[in-house]
């Protein structure tokens, strides 16, 4: 593919993963934190190793440098539009060296990405930009489809103290004097502490997913939304299972017939919780059980709060979180959408009301 003009001083670059995987690594490395996987580790599984396909990106060469001064990528992969298995891509790895913004890279560098979802037959990107990025992905015509909900249960008092008190000494101090009258405070309103009624069902810590799984994404499949494919490969690969080591578990609710009715995925930061992922049969019973067991195991780790980062309209879920005494706020980022026409998949994609997602 030739070299797209963005600008007198730029031109837009196809990257290649072999050829300009260093040219990523040093943009990544000036622009990118990456606090969850070092860059290298990133760059194998997402540009080298992911069973969709490698991402597609593209490189902004500065003319009077001859040096690449920015990236844009679009990471194939897989929605269930209202049951219909939907190849998409998520936007992401978007950086500009300083002194190269404002007029400079940044628009083609988005266009040239999403101008290739046609190429590589993809229906739609998807991302979250933050409040840098968001005008530029708005210029290119990503539909914002409204902000993300937080729903935090606090476990213990120290994580309200270490946000509002801002001297150690003193927060220090607090966090003692509330671990002694608030916790036990918080524990006895807690509904989880009440005796939820398993009727069958166990809890299991599967180290990866199989196909116990398989009834339970059928049926998530079958109610009406807009979400994430989930399939053993896909979501063992995404949370990185046979990693020795890795940041995510899988706590699961487990039938007498042996298939799994509901579970989390989740990572553990700061002393906090963060569910990636929650599924669950359509039963406000076992949601109830899934969520007390998550509850209780959380206070059985130390764990200080849950989080749990939620798109779409009021459900099942953040109703039976508000009823577990999860608060709930707006966040900042909100996820943007960007669909290359005007069929009817792609005005489905476009409608708010119709993803249902967890961050």
């Amino acid at each position: 593919m030739a070299d797209v003009r963005a600008a007198p001083r730029y031109s837009i670059v196809p990257g290649d993963p072999v050829e300009h995987k260093g040219d990523w690594l040093g943009l990544a490395d000036r622009n990118l934190p990456f606090a969850v996987q070092g860059r290298e580790a990133r760059y194998s599984k997402y540009y080298e190793d992911s069973p969709l396909g490698p991402a597609k990106f593209f490189l902004a060469r500065d003319a009077q440098s001859d040096t690449f001064v920015g990236m844009a990528a679009i990471f194939p992969t897989q929605l269930r539009v209202f049951g219909e298995l939907v190849p998409a891509a998520i936007a992401g790895d978007f950086a500009v060296d300083d002194g190269h913004r404002g007029l400079g890279p940044a628009v083609p560098l988005q266009r040239a990405a999403v101008n290739a979802l046609g190429e590589h037959g993809l229906s739609c990107a998807y991302g979250y930009p933050n409040e840098h990025s968001e005008p530029i992905t708005r210029r290119v015509g990503y539909t914002d489809l409204g902000r993300l909900t937080r729903y935090v249960k606090v476990l213990r008092s120290r994580v309200v103290v270490e946000q509002y008190v801002k001297s150690r000494g003193r927060a220090r101090v607090a966090a003692g004097v509330s671990r002694v009258t608030v916790d036990p405070l918080l524990w006895a309103v807690s509904r989880e502490r009440l005796q939820w009624r398993r009727r069958g069902l166990r809890v299991e810590r599967p180290a990866a997913f199989d196909d116990r799984f398989s009834a339970l994404w059928e049926t998530t499949r079958q109610q009406g939304t807009i979400t994430s494919e989930r399939n053993p490969e896909l979501l063992n690969w995404k949370y990185e299972t046979t990693r020795e080591g890795g940041i995510y578990r899988i706590l699961a609710l487990v039938g007498g017939d042996d298939q799994v009715v509901g579970y989390a995925v989740y990572r553990v930061r700061n002393g906090i919780r963060h569910i990636i992922d929650i599924v669950f049969q359509p039963s406000a019973e076992v949601l109830d059980v899934l969520l007390a067991e998550l509850i209780r195991d959380a206070r059985r780790e130390g764990a200080v709060a849950i989080s749990v980062i939620h798109l779409g309209p009021a459900s099942l879920l953040t109703q039976r979180l508000r009823g577990f005494g999860f608060g709930r706020r707006t966040e900042t980022s909100s996820l943007h959408v960007y669909v290359p026409g005007e069929s009817e998949l792609e005005q489905a994609l476009v409608a708010a009301g119709n993803w249902c997602f967890l961050n």
